[in-house]
């Protein structure tokens, strides 16, 4: 079952968390295997993704102290990182160039909808984790 989160970041800011998931039994088959993420409009929008991360850099690890067959406790994990783009021409996949700034009022945050799917060698896909990515549009200009 995907962990159900929500993210916030600033659209003058990298967002670059460090995300930890912990989960029981053997290590998940990730030789091969890549992580994405994507923020659209809404659950189902059928365009293309407002905002896509693709190869998630990510480590699998043995949590000390847990060792044992089917009860070792493992950690995933990811560190996803947004630019915040340029404030004049913001490029693809930058906070900036995220649609609604100050909508339906000046100052207003956004949300989207995300994913983020563990896509398998053998390309057998699982969500990881899924929720609501508020994007506020930030204070200070750089």
């Amino acid at each position: 079952m995907p962990v159900q989160q929500t993210f916030a970041a600033s659209r003058n800011a990298t967002w670059a968390p460090t995300l930890i998931y912990e989960y029981r039994g053997p290590a998940l088959p990730l030789d091969g295997a890549r992580i994405d993420m994507q923020l659209r409009l809404y659950p189902g929008q059928p365009e293309d993704a407002k905002l896509t991360l693709t190869a998630i850099a990510f480590t699998d690890a043995l949590k000390s102290g847990t060792a044992g067959a089917d009860d070792e406790v493992r950690e995933l994990t990811l560190s996803p990182s947004i630019e915040p783009g340029s404030a004049e021409a913001p490029e693809p996949n930058t906070l900036r160039a995220l649609p609604g700034l100050h909508e339906p009022e000046a100052g207003d945050p956004q949300t989207f909808a995300f994913d983020i799917l563990i896509i398998y060698a053998d390309e057998v896909s699982e969500i990881l984790s899924s929720g609501q990515f508020i994007v506020s549009p930030g204070v200070t200009i750089a």
